[in-house]
């Protein structure tokens, strides 16, 4: 019986080592796993807060950027800024200037006149200032003895004197003044102010070579009165029918009229355009508008 349990004892002892060996090689492999997953772990985090450390930098960048790019348009607004304020300032230097000098001239050309007019002298007064008062009229001379007939009639008429050129208006601006002025209140806006102007630069300097310039203004300043504007812009063409004003008001005239429906006139102001003035730059588009509207 003894014999027996050493034998059964011997068989068992290979097998409960094997279990004990096996046992161990998980808990060795558990652990090997666990530390790989915590390194895992720590790798992954480390990528994660380098990668927010790079977004964190390129975002510190772009707003360092976008503070100095603000800084530097301010800047440059600013220095915009005083260079408008000094062309301003310059040209109302200039203006002035221009408007001295022509008071200078006015105040000239009436000393030369009045110094031409017998009828004036000059006074100096106590503080020196030059004045011309009328002169005193002359004793009418005595009658002449009257020549006998025959002398009469061969003494010859005296000729009338040649009208003296009607000076102008003390103050009244010139056509070039009155141009700019024009000009100056339809770039601001002031349409109703600029049309008057143009109109009066119209009646005053009827000949002046813009004067289809400000009549083609003159029909820019109706954009919601298309009849008032189309019968502006047909006297453009009227009456100055050479000038580059004349087919940019016809093209105006045609976009007006497809505008408002009528297509047909449209069709017959840009025709025209082709007809009269194939090589100027309203052309080409009259050309397109002629495709859209359909037939020609």
């Amino acid at each position: 019986m003894k014999a027996l349990r050493l034998a059964l004892a011997a068989a068992l002892l290979p097998a409960l080592g094997g279990c004990l060996a096996t046992k161990q090689d998980l808990e060795t492999l558990r652990t090997q796993m666990d530390a790989d997953r915590a390194a895992d772990r720590a790798a992954t985090q480390r990528q994660i807060e380098q990668l927010v450390a790079r977004t964190q930098a390129l975002l510190d960048s772009l707003s360092s950027q976008g503070a100095r790019m603000r800084a530097d348009m301010a800047n440059r607004m600013l220095q915009l800024d005083r260079q408008l304020t000094q062309i301003a300032a310059l040209s109302g230097q200039s203006q002035q200037q221009i408007r001295d000098l022509q008071r200078q001239l006015e105040q000239r050309a009436a000393e030369a006149r009045d110094a031409d007019d017998p009828t004036t002298r000059p006074v100096t007064t106590s503080d020196s200032t030059v004045v011309l008062t009328p002169e005193r009229p002359a004793a009418p001379p005595a009658s002449p003895r009257p020549r006998p007939a025959a002398d009469t009639a061969r003494a010859a008429p005296p000729r009338p004197a040649p009208p003296r050129p009607r000076p102008r208006a003390e103050g009244a601006d010139t056509p070039d003044e009155m141009y700019e002025t024009a000009l100056g209140a339809y770039r601001r806006g002031s349409i109703t102010t600029a049309r008057d102007a143009f109109l009066e630069f119209l009646r005053a300097a009827p000949d002046d070579p813009r004067g289809a310039d400000a009549q083609f203004y003159v029909g820019e300043s109706y954009p919601r009165d298309p009849n008032a504007a189309i019968a502006a812009y047909q006297r453009v063409v009227d009456r100055w029918p050479d000038s580059p004003r004349a087919p940019a008001a016809l093209l105006r005239m045609a976009r007006l009229e497809a505008a408002r429906g009528d297509r047909a006139a449209a069709r017959t102001h840009l025709n025209r355009i082709l007809r009269s003035y194939p090589r100027s730059d309203e052309a080409e588009e009259a050309r397109t508008q002629l495709d859209r509207l359909g037939t020609r």
